[in-house]
């Protein structure tokens, strides 16, 4: 029989805070992966898939952040399970990524099922343009109607990330599945926080759920754990799957209870 996931409480380390100047590329390499990544620049390639099946008035908004070689309509699809159980008491909003992986693209016109990343990674492991992403997210969303964000590998990543830049300021909540420990991210949170009056404890306090898997085969799980550590206030699942976003009846449930429990303090 399966065992049970393990709940861990990370305890906070301090943050990061040297900033980071992240340079344009636009051939990469992605492990074994080599492609072409263009940048979106304008409104109409958002995307802002909203679901939902209900009144979505007075609903808490949740600000859902796909993975790497997803889209907010591939990401909304995936967790299909999960996302109808949630929209039962959540307003759910998928967001594109900024960047079109090209040569990942089917040959079809449908936009919305184009492979996207938030950021990109050069060949020596560096993280690039994570600074441009967190301002795309700031650009192009209403950040002051946002109550959590959710996000899945990268996405979950930069999900942590903007909780601790302040440009959310009614985030309450913060889930993440399959998302690994980026220092260029905090460093990039670190120098938004930095112009605010307390910047070592914006977003620090925000209750986060970091969910991973054990037999994850692009995220280990000790990635994840030092996410759980330096995001502050978090707590780390590690359930029996792989690199997904959980959903299954048991998992989903504990994301509710998370959320219900986050809202009202």
């Amino acid at each position: 029989l399966p065992h049970p996931p393990v709940t861990i409480v990370c305890l906070p380390f301090a943050m990061l805070l040297a900033p980071t100047n992240a340079a344009l590329l636009t051939t990469v390499s992605s492990h074994t992966t080599s492609f072409r990544a263009r940048r979106l620049h304008k409104a109409p390639f958002l995307n802002m898939a909203k679901q939902s099946d209900g009144d979505n008035n007075a609903k808490p908004r949740i600000l859902c952040l796909h993975g790497k070689f997803q889209s907010g309509s591939i990401f909304s699809n995936k967790i299909a399970g999960a996302r109808r159980k949630l929209s039962r008491g959540y307003d759910l909003h998928f967001l594109d990524g900024p960047i079109v992986l090209e040569d990942e693209c089917a040959n079809d016109d449908d936009m919305s099922l184009a492979p996207r990343s938030w950021w990109l990674r050069s060949d020596d492991g560096k993280h690039t343009l994570v600074d441009e992403a967190l301002d795309y997210v700031i650009q192009h969303t209403d950040t002051d109607s946002y109550d959590a964000i959710l996000g899945f590998s990268q996405g979950g990543t930069l999900a942590t990330a903007l909780s601790l830049s302040g440009a959310f300021p009614n985030i309450r909540a913060v889930i993440t599945a399959g998302a690994p420990y980026i220092p260029e991210a905090f460093e990039v949170a670190a120098s938004y926080s930095s112009n605010l009056d307390n910047p070592n404890k914006v977003g620090y306090d925000t209750p986060k759920l970091h969910l991973v898997g054990e037999t994850d085969a692009l995220v280990a799980v000790e990635s994840t754990r030092q996410l759980c550590e330096h995001g502050g206030n978090g707590s780390l699942i590690v359930h029996d799957q792989g690199h997904l976003f959980p959903t299954r009846s048991a998992r989903v449930q504990e994301i509710l209870d998370f959320l219900t429990d986050a809202f009202s303090r």
